[in-house]
């Protein structure tokens, strides 16, 4: 600090604070910066003091001991893998959410989980009735899904569960938009299966203690296990050459596609999770792990298209998106008009005229690959599990393509973090692309 920024008090106790910061970190002062810090601590001692802690304060949450762990948690760790990833995400979030189970206050909206699970929900039902009136949904007619989706759609708002839909004007305004997304996004249901040789294995497919599908189990290592419960929405399975060959799809209510860098973070593995245990339980071959959006797009196009042109732009904004399996056989069982020279609405696969797979506008994997991610997830679940039954609840969220879940975390005034901070920083992720990361698999078995 020279003379002349010596102006008044306070501003320079600031100042001096930051050199004994400094300080503290190994930086060398000169003989005039100590004498004015051992001035500063002379005449306001207690007030020195009190700064000066500040400095030395860590913004860490304490490891939970294994007595309490089992007070939360049970001797089994009954979870889900939508809780793990939350885990991952941020450990102290998880913590604060399912550990001390702290809830923020309801509020009358309309949330994206009201209309996500409101989607869901119809869709289910709409598969339901087809079962139960013995209808094909490969010979469906439009007329009929139409009749189908609007007497479900009317029984549902009448449920006091669904009673925010109709509340207000506002919210009858946007029911009414939700119900043609709705209808929208079941006619390209029905579409992506009449063009399918793949046939619809379960709906909503539950895992859990009363349920035909029993939880998941993981076993540690010292022999504690860990029960996961949850719902596949759809499960695909369809024959060649005497193989069976299973995909798992998922229903979002926003854009989603697969990035192998969350996978192996654990912030992604719900889908794979799924898979492998579909596939052990029936001896299925993974064909595909796919994201359906059910977002009714706008079509940004030329003017004075024809029905027949929008109506295919609105295929290709339908167009699931992750990952399928690298052999075009079982691409064209997904889409029967996948021919050579052509792009999939239904899939993320493109063949070339020369009968080859296009790697660039397709996103696919080998069936390796398949194991590969399948073995690498369950060692991450593992992990996960070591992580939370040990009591640890450190406060690290991730940091990833400059998002982070802090963003939209409810409990980020009670953990106070902030970057910078003595004990406070982000698990950063780094972007691989999907070869790399798949190599990398590969070499760790």
């Amino acid at each position: 600090i020279n003379e002349t920024e010596i102006t008044n008090y306070n501003a320079t106790f600031e100042d001096v604070l930051n050199l004994y910061k400094n300080f503290l970190n190994g930086e060398k002062l000169s003989e005039e910066e100590k004498n004015l810090i051992s001035y500063f601590y002379n005449i306001k001692k207690e007030e020195f003091e009190t700064a000066i802690s500040g400095l030395n304060y860590s913004n860490t949450a304490e490891q939970i001991n294994k007595n309490n762990i089992i007070r939360l948690y049970g001797k089994t760790l009954q979870t889900s893998i939508s809780k793990l990833e939350q885990y991952e995400g941020c450990p102290f979030s998880f913590h604060m959410k399912y550990g001390l189970k702290l809830q923020e206050k309801k509020e009358l909206q309309m949330r994206s989980l009201d209309t996500g699970n409101f989607m869901h929900e119809v869709i289910d039902l709409f598969f339901e009735e087809l079962k139960n009136n013995n209808l094909d949904i490969k010979a469906i007619e439009d007329e009929d899904i139409e009749k189908i989706v609007a007497k479900i759609i009317e029984e549902l708002f009448q449920t006091s569960k669904y009673y925010v839909f109709s509340s207000t004007a506002k919210f009858k305004i946007l029911s009414r938009r939700l119900k043609k997304v709705v209808l929208t996004s079941i006619k390209y249901i029905v579409y992506t299966l009449k063009n399918s040789k793949f046939e619809v294995f379960g709906n909503e497919m539950e895992f859990s203690k009363n349920s035909e599908y029993k939880p998941i189990v993981v076993e540690l290592d010292d022999n504690t296990k860990v029960e996961i419960t949850g719902k596949i929405d759809r499960v695909d399975v369809g024959k060649l050459n005497d193989k069976e060959y299973v995909r798992i799809i998922d229903y979002k209510s926003s854009v989603k596609n697969l990035d192998f860098n969350k996978v192996v973070a654990g912030l992604q593995i719900q889908l794979i999770t799924y898979l492998d245990d579909i596939c052990e339980q029936f001896n299925f071959n993974p064909s595909g792990i796919l994201y359906m959006s059910l977002i009714d797009n706008i079509v940004k196009a030329p003017k004075n298209l024809s029905n027949e042109t929008i109506a295919e732009e609105i295929k290709k904004n339908f167009r699931m998106q992750g990952v399928v399996l690298a052999d075009i056989e079982v691409a064209q069982m997904m889409d029967t008009s996948l021919e050579p020279g052509t792009s999939s609405n239904i899939i993320p696969f493109t063949i070339k005229k020369a009968g080859t797979i296009t790697e660039s506008r397709s996103s696919t994997i080998t069936s390796e690959d398949f194991s590969n991610l399948q073995k690498k997830v369950k060692k991450i679940i593992k992990q996960i599990s070591k992580e939370i039954l040990n009591g640890n609840v450190e406060i690290k969220p991730y940091y990833y393509q400059k998002s982070t879940p802090c963003e939209y975390c409810n409990y980020k005034t009670i953990c106070c973090f902030t970057p910078g901070m003595k004990g406070n920083d982000y698990r950063y992720i780094h972007k691989d692309d999907k070869q790399e990361i798949l190599d990398q698999i590969r070499e760790e078995k």
